[in-house]
């Protein structure tokens, strides 16, 4: 392809997290910078005949919103065919800036509104809280516990009972088995719970019954928990996800008193009871670009995850259920303003 600059670059189809293109290219393919346009070619996979090569011209005046995260740059085009996003991956972070700094600085007031509310959160939140401890903290405790149970299983019961380290399915003997070790090591069983070990309401936050059920709540931890904790620091995080854990569990032996339950999901389910609470108030220094983004990618996730508890029978929702409305109680109580204090000249 014939430019002035031309770069070699990866086209994504889809997904959340890559840049996407509104051509159908997907894997290699080139962008080259001419002085009224910019081409890009690849291979496209819109139809269901073999992938073949394609060129798009886009004109320079036509581009707008640049910007790059990473080796991925996106910009936005603007013009006869209405609106549309074109992004993709280069090489590196350099590559990425070498191209952007080619093509035109222009911005429309919406994104530079938005571009600024961004940069504004991620300065207030890098003032108050630049690291995560707790969320390393709760993760290293809660994989630490699960593999010393496997340990023990191991050495108790004998390798022939636990090929697997307990990845969601197994025989009943070995159920039986981890239902047992769960109860000792401080599962939320309803009876002794309630018998007067409500020690129980805490212990059972951080055990996991399965591979599959640890592996889970942990991403869902570190993806949800490391924002939050930033928002409300750490101190304030921490005392929130202890609240809305209790509150899940409490909610469980309430709602059921012979259960046996055990997991993380009532404290995270709290966590982002804390976080619509949280963004919610006035004046929390939360702009409203990321009150907008919050809202739209938390309330799909706890509808899906709330409908998917009541239409899988051993999930359980009371717990999810008690730990999302103790985290919004919570949250209120323990918000702080994210606000960056003026610096004045000494």
């Amino acid at each position: 392809m014939a430019g002035l600059h031309a770069f070699n670059v990866r086209f994504h189809l889809g997904g959340r997290n890559w840049p996407t293109n509104p051509y159908g290219l997907q894997g290699d393919g080139s962008v080259a910078i001419e002085p009224d346009f910019v081409i890009i070619g690849g291979r496209n996979h819109s139809s269901f005949r073999l992938a073949k090569w394609a060129d798009h011209r886009i004109r320079m005046v036509d581009i707008v919103n640049v910007r790059t995260e990473g080796p991925d740059l996106r910009f936005d085009v603007i013009g006869v065919k209405g609106n549309m996003t074109v992004g993709f991956t280069l090489a590196d972070s350099a590559e990425a800036r070498r191209l952007a700094a080619l093509l035109p600085t222009r911005q429309t007031e919406e994104f530079a509104r938005a571009y600024a509310e961004r940069e504004a959160f991620h300065d207030r939140i890098d003032y108050w809280s630049p690291s995560t401890p707790v969320i390393w903290g709760l993760l290293t405790l809660n994989i630490g516990i699960y593999f010393l149970m496997w340990l023990a299983r191991r050495g108790q019961y004998g390798i022939s009972l636990q090929t697997m380290p307990g990845w969601g399915w197994s025989s009943p003997v070995d159920a039986m088995i981890r239902s047992y070790q769960l109860a000792h090591w401080g599962a939320n069983v309803g009876p002794l719970t309630l018998g007067g070990e409500w020690w129980r309401l805490v212990s059972s936050m951080f055990l996991h019954g399965s591979l599959l059920h640890i592996a889970f709540n942990m991403l869902a931890l570190w993806q949800v928990g490391t924002l939050v904790e930033r928002i409300f620091g750490s101190t304030r995080f921490l005392a929130l996800y202890m609240i809305a854990g209790v509150c899940g569990s409490l909610a469980s032996v309430l709602w059921n008193p012979h259960v046996n339950s055990v997991g993380a999901s009532g404290a995270i389910f709290g966590i982002l009871g804390g976080l619509l609470a949280f963004i919610r108030r006035e004046n929390s220094g939360v702009p409203p670009t990321i009150v907008k983004e919050l809202r739209a990618s938390t309330l799909p996730f706890l509808l899906f995850n709330l409908t998917a508890g009541f239409l899988y029978p051993h999930t359980d929702n009371a717990a999810h259920l008690g730990g999302l409305v103790g985290g919004f109680v919570a949250g209120h109580l323990l918000a702080r303003s994210l606000h960056v204090p003026e610096r004045t000249a000494a």
